[in-house]
């Protein structure tokens, strides 16, 4: 039987219908809990969706309350929540569809379809709730990965069409490891990113090496797919070097992250809409050849912490 403090039940008979957000053990990362150290006390927020962290192959989704899915996310918390010092951040937990699953789907609408069905639900409920009890009216920043970056697609179109003022106070959107096209952004009426310091805009970009393949998983349409280089900035073909870079915070294998610093070089590759590296590191059982997907974060872990505080310093002098 379900545990019954995960959800709350409707007025018609025992029909699970929502994640119950009221309590903290539906939170990744919130203010007040023990072992968080992202405590409230900022003055910018920050609503973080997690990528696919449930790799059973029982069911297509798992529930909110799985333990595996759980566990790994709090890895991603380990690993990358650095990135996000001096702001609050809040990440939900929410049910996912599996690696496998998604295999299965196919195509971009049959994807888009099950996240609008049940991720996405779960994560408009989870941001009603902070906007009534957590954000206090502050400027708040959307960081995604993956899975995480298809449902935060949704939740932008939702926030546009129910909250749209909250975009006004919008800082920046990172919505990383899933292409983002020209026709999105005009959906939601915002615009990307053409520099280090620029605010309201949104961020994206898939990492790879040279020679990797299309992946359908990640590339919705590679000629339409928006991206800027992470560690200059630059939305056109100069070249990054790794003594640019301000460093990688990297999980190799099972092990701990580690510190390398001056690790990543970065170009674009304009054609394919990627952030090409010539980093000499395996991209994992699940991906093909050249597909860094897991390492979007991790490699440019350094920069990406730089340019969220140099934004946030940006919004507090032009606003």
């Amino acid at each position: 039987m379900r545990n019954a403090w995960f959800y709350k039940r409707s007025n018609e008979g025992d029909a699970i219908v929502n994640i119950d957000y009221s309590t903290k053990i539906n939170w990744l990362n919130a203010p007040g809990m023990s072992d968080s150290p992202y405590i409230g006390k900022e003055k910018v927020d920050l609503f973080y969706l997690y990528p696919t962290c449930y790799f059973a192959e029982e069911e297509d989704f798992c529930l909110v309350s799985n333990l595996g899915m759980r566990n790994e996310a709090l890895k991603i918390r380990e690993a990358h929540f650095g990135i996000f010092e001096g702001t609050n951040v809040y990440a939900p937990f929410y049910r996912q569809f599996g690696l496998s699953y998604f295999e299965k789907l196919g195509s971009l609408k049959n994807i888009d379809n099950e996240v609008a069905r049940i991720p996405a639900v779960d994560v408009k409920n989870a941001f009603e709730y902070y906007l009534e009890n957590y954000n206090n009216e502050r400027p708040i920043i959307f960081a995604s990965h993956s899975q995480g970056t298809i449902t935060m697609r949704h939740l932008l179109r939702w926030i546009r069409e129910k909250h749209s003022e909250i975009l006004n106070r919008m800082i920046a959107a990172y919505l990383i490891g899933f292409s983002i096209d020209e026709d999105f952004i005009t959906e939601v009426r915002l615009s990307f990113a053409e520099g280090a310091n620029d605010t309201g805009v949104v961020i994206s970009y898939n990492t790879e090496q040279e020679g990797a393949a299309i992946n359908p998983l990640i590339f919705v349409n590679p000629k339409k797919s928006l991206v800027i280089n992470p560690v200059n900035w630059h939305r056109d073909a100069v070249y990054a070097s790794k003594e640019e870079s301000a460093g990688s915070f990297i999980r190799f294998g099972a092990n701990m992250p580690i510190t390398i610093r001056n690790f990543a070089d970065a170009s674009l590759d304009l054609k394919r809409g990627s952030v090409v590296t010539n980093v000499d590191i395996d991209s994992g059982s699940f991906w093909p050849y050249g597909i860094l997907h897991r390492y979007d974060y991790d490699l440019f872990y350094y920069d990406l912490k730089k340019n969220l505080a140099d934004r946030i310093n940006t919004w507090y002098v032009t606003h």
